[in-house]
C-alpha cells in the first residue's frame, strides 16, 4: 500500500483510485563550502531524492500528493540556513505505481 493514500473502507468498496502523484525538479544553490552538509540534509527530507551537486548547486526531485506539498517543501529548503535559492524546474503530475494497475 502506496504511503500517500490511505485505503479506506469507503474507497476500497467504491474503488477509488490513489490521488495522482505530483513531482517536481528542482535545484537549490547553496554556499559552496556547506554543499556536501546541506546535501546530506536535504536527502533526509520526507519526498526529496538528490541526485547531484557540483560547486554551489544541488540538483534534486520532491516527491509528493499535490503541488501545494511540493511548494510547502521547497519553501522549509529555500529558508535552510547555507541555502541562497530553491527554484523549481519542473512539475509532473500523474499516477503512481499503485494506483496504474
Amino acid at each position: 500500500m502506496s504511503e500517500r493514500f490511505a485505503v479506506t473502507r469507503r474507497s476500497f468498496i467504491t474503488g477509488a483510485a490513489a490521488p495522482p502523484l505530483h513531482v517536481s525538479s528542482a535545484v537549490v544553490v547553496v554556499f559552496p563550502e556547506r554543499r556536501q552538509e546541506l546535501s546530506e540534509r536535504l536527502a533526509e527530507i520526507a519526498g526529496v531524492e538528490v541526485h547531484a551537486g557540483e560547486g554551489s548547486r544541488i540538483v534534486l526531485t520532491i516527491e509528493g500528493p499535490s503541488s501545494e506539498m511540493l511548494g510547502g517543501t521547497l519553501i522549509r529548503i529555500s529558508a535552510m540556513e547555507g541555502v541562497i535559492a530553491a527554484n523549481m524546474v519542473f512539475e509532473h503530475i500523474g499516477e503512481d505505481e499503485a494506483s496504474a494497475t
